[in-house]
């Protein structure tokens, strides 16, 4: 255990490490901040903004929570009314909220792709829930069709992906040096000499590696969740992904992402992002124990995990699938929450691809640490 918390004190002592996780974590404040100002919400020839705005939108959905039904779209028009206000730059129908927005985005005739003429379409009627891709979504599940507000969880996703990358950067500089430093130092024969012994200190070593990313990796999604539970709440973990803004359409098929509940497709990201971080963190460790200066372990560790960007761009679409799973598989890509709408039910092979080549990395990397005891 002295070893142990030793080598967490030589991972964390620096002050990267500290000035590193506090920014990550005010950057990710800062952007809920921006995402929260917005939101707006028009109730009764008012016009909300921002943080008023999200509680205004929670209120009114209240009273229409549950399962949807028609009647309960055709109260929701006859109390708000259909959008109509075009105002540039708005990002939709000025006059809008939760209620209404969602009408016209899955249940009206309706749509706003641009200021221009032609680009958007002001709602004149409601289709019945049936004849729409809502419908056809809930049939194919078996299930109800859960009406909530559910604006916060795109919020949660945004949030998650750039913290996610941040956490990335933060973990290749803090790894990298992993073994560099006793060999920057002429000590990796001196520490083997040691009474616990060569295979304990790099078991150690590991170890600690690990429980920092995972440290990190908690922090992002614990102040990613505190910030959406507060200012968003928690409804909507059992709607359909289709109908949040996470993506904005409905695509009723075996495959698509979009059929899942929120509660699925967030546990699903949430643990993707933690596989990639730990399979960055193995990477990482692997490329360290091969390294002798710690300018080339980050530089190397940079460029692996970049890598599969510019791979999937070289590599052609027809054609190399085992290329392309190695790229979907790669840290990079499991950090990206938005590549499950690429992967969808494939994710399950992905995640345990990953993890195969994550216990290469670490047992390839004790190896080559063991074997330097003479450098």
């Amino acid at each position: 255990m002295k070893l142990y918390r030793m080598e967490l004190y030589k991972l964390c002592h620096r002050k990267m490490v500290i000035v590193g996780e506090f920014f990550i974590l005010t950057v990710l404040c800062l952007f809920c901040v921006m995402k929260v100002s917005e939101e707006r919400s028009y109730v009764d020839g008012v016009l909300y903004e921002g943080y008023e705005a999200v509680q205004k939108n929670r209120q009114i959905t209240e009273e229409y929570k549950g399962v949807l039904t028609d009647e309960k779209v055709e109260k929701i028009i006859e109390r708000y009314g259909f959008p109509h206000e075009v105002v540039r730059n708005c990002g939709g129908f000025r006059d809008s909220n939760y209620l209404n927005a969602f009408v016209t985005d899955f249940l009206a005739d309706g749509f706003m792709r641009g200021w221009n003429e032609g680009e958007y379409q002001i709602s004149t009627r409601t289709y019945p829930i049936e004849e729409t891709e809502l419908g056809a979504a809930g049939e194919l599940t078996g299930k109800e069709i859960v009406f909530a507000y559910t604006n916060g969880w795109a919020v949660f996703k945004d949030i998650l992906n750039g913290g996610m990358m941040l956490s990335a950067i933060l973990v290749l500089f803090i790894i990298s040096v992993l073994f560099v430093g006793e060999k920057q130092a002429k000590m990796v024969p001196l520490l083997f000499t040691t009474k616990e012994g060569r295979r304990k200190d790099i078991v150690i070593k590991i170890l600690a590696a690990f429980t920092v990313t995972a440290c990190i990796w908690l922090a992002v999604v614990a102040l990613d969740l505190a910030l959406c539970a507060y200012i968003y709440g928690l409804d909507g973990l059992d709607s359909l992904v289709g109908v949040t803004k996470m993506t904005g359409y409905m695509m009723a098929r075996d495959w698509s992402v979009t059929i899942w509940t929120v509660r699925k497709f967030l546990t699903v990201v949430v643990f993707r992002s933690f596989v990639g971080i730990m399979m960055l963190c193995a990477a990482t460790v692997y490329i360290s124990a091969g390294c002798r200066a710690s300018f080339h372990a980050v530089s190397l560790a940079g460029i692996a995990w970049g890598l599969p960007v510019l791979l999937w761009f070289l590599v052609p679409n027809s054609g190399f699938r085992l290329i392309k799973i190695l790229i979907y598989a790669s840290p990079l890509y499991h950090m990206m929450c938005d590549s499950i709408f690429d992967v969808g039910t494939f994710w399950q092979m992905l995640a345990w691809t990953a993890v195969i080549l994550s216990v290469i990395c670490v047992c390839r990397g004790c190896l080559k640490y063991g074997r330097q005891q003479d450098l």
